[in-house]
This record gives structure tokens, C-alpha cells and sequence, in this order.
């Protein structure tokens, strides 16, 4: 094996345990505060720990773990104000996503229909796990047609960062539900090629998710340096 076969060798590596990571967050398998060793993910995954202190070095970067000296490696719990910054961000971030992709998609839009199909079926089933699913494709799909790399990296950061507590905190919630007829009116103004009413509702529809999640108690939130 070449070097450069074995650095890309050890990128999809890295890349496999940050992943691993990553959805281990997103479905609530590793939750805000929970530590976590590199030789656990090392035995778990079958790869080698400075693979596994890599991908942690990268998901801390990215704001998804916290690295404290003398206390290691946790997921990263938020303030209630931390939470409610990267919503604002969000929210003006999603709404430059859906006004760059309307006039792409108003022309395509077989993909968007097919995962709003997906939402509206979970609805009707009550199905609050693949609502949580299709959700998140439905958010990534505008910043991912628009071809701006930078714009749809920095919205999957966000989304991670406060995916656990938007689903699956609210998951036993049919509040989750209720954002779906949002999701309706933004590809109906997606396909009528109005950009502008596409982007007003989506920052609104982020500032509901951002009303939910701040509606919950304390408990899920770290202590503010303040408090």
C-alpha cells in the first residue's frame, strides 16, 4: 500500500467513527454529558485509537464534543442560550438555503415532493421516529441543491448540534407533528417560484422548532457560567 493509499485508508476511517459518533447523538444513544474514551470506540469499532482521537478532535472542532483537561472527552451539553443562538443562526442560514434553491427546485422538484410525501405518510401514521428521519432530508435538501459546500456544512453542524434535543427530547411529543403543515407551505411556495415567501416561512417555522425546544425545562440544558 502507498502512502497516499494508506492516509486515504486512514480518512474513511476517521470519517467512519465520526459518523458512528455523529448518529449515535442524533438517535439518543449517547446523550448531552456522556463520556467517551477513545479505547471504548477503538474495541467497539475495530480501529485504532488515534483514528478514534482524530474523530474526536474533528466532532470537538465542530462543536458536537467538549475536551476538557483532566476530564476528557463528553458530549457536548449546551446552555439554554448556546441552544438559542445556533437556532437564530439557523433560522437565517435555512432561510438562504430554501431562497438559493427555490428557482433550482421550481424546475426539479421530484426529490422535494417525494420527502414531503414521506413527512406527510409519517404524520398520518403517527409515526414520530421517521417524521424525525425525513425531516432532517427535507432541511438538508435546500442547502445540498444549491451546490454551496460551505452553506450546507455549516447547517449539518447546526443540525447535529441541536438534533438531540429537538426530536428526540420531543419525541414522545406530538408537537413534533405540528411542523409538518409548515413544511407544506414551504414546497407549495417553492413550486409557485416564490422565493421570498419560501424563505419568510422557513425562518418561521425555525423560530417554532427554536419556541419548542426552548419551552423545555432546564434539566436538559447545562448550568450557565452565569447562573
Amino acid at each position: 500500500m502507498t502512502e497516499t493509499d494508506a492516509s486515504a485508508t486512514e480518512a474513511l476511517t476517521v470519517q467512519h467513527v465520526s459518523d458512528t459518533i455523529t448518529n449515535a447523538i442524533r438517535d439518543g444513544r449517547l446523550v448531552p454529558g456522556q463520556r467517551l474514551t477513545e479505547i471504548d470506540f477503538a474495541k467497539r469499532l475495530g480501529v485504532s485509537r488515534p483514528s478514534v482521537r482524530e474523530a474526536f478532535r474533528q466532532l470537538t472542532a465542530d462543536g458536537l464534543l467538549l475536551s476538557q483537561p483532566y476530564r476528557g472527552v463528553s458530549v457536548r451539553h449546551m446552555t439554554r442560550r448556546e441552544v438559542d443562538d445556533l437556532f437564530v443562526v439557523r433560522g437565517a442560514l435555512e432561510g438562504l438555503a430554501v431562497r438559493l434553491a427555490t428557482p433550482i427546485l421550481q424546475v426539479d422538484a421530484v426529490q422535494l415532493q417525494s420527502i414531503q410525501a414521506e413527512l406527510d405518510s409519517a404524520e398520518a401514521r403517527n409515526d414520530l421516529a421517521a417524521m424525525s428521519r425525513h425531516n432532517l432530508a427535507f432541511h438538508m435538501l435546500f442547502a445540498d441543491v444549491t451546490g454551496n459546500a460551505l452553506l450546507s456544512e455549516q447547517l449539518r453542524r447546526i443540525s447535529n448540534s441541536v438534533y438531540w434535543l429537538q426530536f428526540r427530547v420531543l419525541v414522545a411529543d406530538d408537537k413534533v407533528l405540528q411542523t409538518n403543515p409548515q413544511h407544506r407551505d414551504i414546497v407549495d411556495a417553492v413550486l409557485a417560484g416564490d422565493a421570498d415567501k419560501a424563505e419568510a416561512i422557513m425562518i418561521d417555522h425555525v423560530d417554532h422548532s427554536r419556541q419548542l425546544v426552548q419551552a423545555l425545562p432546564d434539566t436538559h440544558f447545562a448550568e450557565s457560567p452565569e447562573d
